[in-house]
């Protein structure tokens, strides 16, 4: 399903500018006075510019809520793959993409504990964009495990919930970041949740494979 939010101005690049705009400090607010209290008077005073301004972009919040969505899984869908090119190694694609599954929350720590709380606030047609979306992200992470089970590198597992773990994982550190931030560098950080899923994972074929390449 593809959902397209309308607008009144034609000019697609003035329309992801100012959406754009839009959505940053939304995530402001949403963030500090929670969905439901956030009016589009409060985004737009927020992004410095006039409510009407934000209606030609948006027929309403939930639209906004919507793009904010779209926004966070753009962003990791993008820097996942980027950091993916070239690599054909199983266990580095693997171990490659968790360290940017994680940085990429990192940049959007706000959007991503918005995405949390108020996900339940989309009606349902947004809300089954939103998880095709994730689950089409997901998919960056699943296929490296995939591949490393083929490879004999990984033992066999449910590889869903491996992968709902490595999301997790990311998304922890934006959810915790109050308490982690202040104990572990993101570095330290996914390292050892990285570590903790090899340990676990790979087969002793897999982990002479992993030593040969450190």
């Amino acid at each position: 399903m593809t959902i397209v939010i309308q607008s009144r101005v034609e000019d697609p690049d003035r329309v992801e500018w100012r959406r754009e705009q839009i959505v940053r400090a939304a995530v402001r607010c949403f963030a500090r006075d929670g969905y439901h209290c956030t009016t589009i008077k409060d985004i737009a005073d927020t992004a410095g510019f006039s409510s009407g301004l934000i209606y030609s972009y948006v027929k309403d919040k939930e639209d906004v809520l919507f793009l904010v969505f779209r926004l966070i899984f753009e962003t990791y869908q993008r820097e996942i793959a980027r950091r993916l090119e070239g690599i054909t190694d199983p266990l580095q694609r693997f171990c490659t993409a968790v360290r940017a599954y994680c940085e990429a929350v990192d940049s959007n720590l706000g959007a991503t504990v918005v995405g949390y709380h108020e996900s339940g606030s989309l009606r349902p047609a947004l809300l089954e964009a939103v998880q095709k979306m994730e689950l089409e992200t997901n998919r960056l992470i699943s296929e490296p495990v995939q591949a490393c089970i083929a490879a004999g590198h990984f033992r066999a597992v449910n590889v869903d919930l491996l992968t709902f773990r490595v999301v997790f994982l990311a998304h922890g550190w934006a959810l915790k970041h109050w308490h982690f931030a202040r104990i572990v560098s993101l570095e330290g950080y996914i390292e050892e949740g990285l570590n903790l899923f090899l340990n676990a994972l790979l087969t002793p074929a897999g982990r002479r494979h992993w030593q040969r390449r450190a």
